[in-house]
């Protein structure tokens, strides 16, 4: 599963839904990820825990992010994960959020490591779960401790460790360090994916020859650019970055709609499309103008000329007819 460098796409909460992880295959993505799922929940059979499960087969191998505090609820979770098709089990162990902090889990496991040590001695008695950690670099900068998670890690079994190298603290501000996590990743016994501050082809090739980084998994750079991972893909083989036309552009917009749709309801498809029709306009002019229509629309009608106006000007005459497509 980590033989060669993959593009991974991040779990993101709220967004790393079944479509959003469909498109990012399309495009390259070599793995994905889940939503962070509630290991509890999952136990407990919450029925939105459990819907976080649904998949489709061009997802796999899928990878189930579980978060929790408790080891033998996670092991317990991991078995019925596997049991709904999950190739490989990651336990965050690096969500800052404060909601998931205060249970004890996400990144305050990086300030208890051996509580660390007491899930992945869970995990590691059971032969048939394959699992990575997801860490940052610490909890805050006099407390770097992502060497010792990944160390404990590779001595219990782990397959990788996704680190990003920030801060528990620090959230999703400042830089990501690299430099910290090619010094860790060097001295690691299994392969260290890197994570964070990757939003071109260039940064991610760059990051990528970094000496021990076995790999790449993109978070907010794939916003509204799901086709980032083919365009890292062409910088890494020295190609020239194939251009996505404003036709392909289009039509990955119109399938993300379908698939948001069939996915959760016509209803709850079209609430979640606007946010990311918001991302798919990013840094187009009158984006932010554009933005603020799209949050007050207030059905498929409207939202669809809302589109063809603002996107209109960039558009061919095959994009005009995928806007006419949606209409029917």
């Amino acid at each position: 599963m980590f033989s060669h460098q993959p593009l991974i796409l991040a779990p993101m909460a709220g967004i790393t839904d079944s479509p959003f992880r469909q498109l990012a295959k399309k495009f390259g993505a070599d793995l994905v990820v889940t939503e962070m799922i509630s290991a509890r929940g999952l136990m407990q059979n919450d029925r939105k825990t459990r819907s976080m499960l649904s998949f489709e087969l061009p997802e796999q191998p899928l990878i189930v992010q579980l978060f929790g505090r408790d080891p033998e609820i996670i092991r317990a979770a991991a078995l019925k994960a596997l049991d709904a098709g999950a190739a490989c089990i990651d336990i965050n162990m690096g969500c800052p959020v404060k909601k998931v902090v205060k249970t004890g889990a996400g990144s305050a496991l990086l300030k208890d490591t051996g509580q660390i040590k007491k899930i992945l001695q869970a995990l590691a008695r059971h032969p048939a779960i394959p699992f990575t950690i997801k860490i940052r670099s610490g909890w805050d900068h006099h407390h770097l401790n992502a060497d010792a998670a990944i160390h404990l890690a590779a001595d219990h079994g782990a397959k990788a460790v996704f680190c990003h190298p920030r801060t528990a603290v620090m959230m999703f501000s400042g830089a990501a360090d690299w430099d910290y996590l090619e010094k860790v990743a060097r001295q690691a016994a299994i392969p260290v994916i890197g994570s964070g501050d990757l939003y071109t082809p260039l940064e991610a090739s760059r990051a990528l020859k970094r000496p021990g980084i076995a790999g790449l998994m993109l978070a907010r750079g794939v916003l509204g650019r799901p086709w980032l991972f083919r365009e890292i893909k062409a910088c890494i083989g020295r190609e020239t970055a194939p251009s996505i036309t404003w036709s392909e552009k289009l039509a990955t917009i119109f399938l993300h709609w379908k698939l948001l749709e069939e996915h959760k309801g016509e209803k709850t498809g079209f609430l979640l499309f606007r946010k990311h029709l918001a991302w798919y306009s990013r840094g187009l002019p009158g984006a932010a103008a554009f933005r603020q229509r799209i949050f007050s629309s207030s059905g498929k009608q409207e939202l669809t000329d809302l589109m063809q106006t603002f996107f209109g000007p960039f558009t061919a005459d095959s994009g005009k007819d995928q806007l006419q497509d949606v209409r029917s």
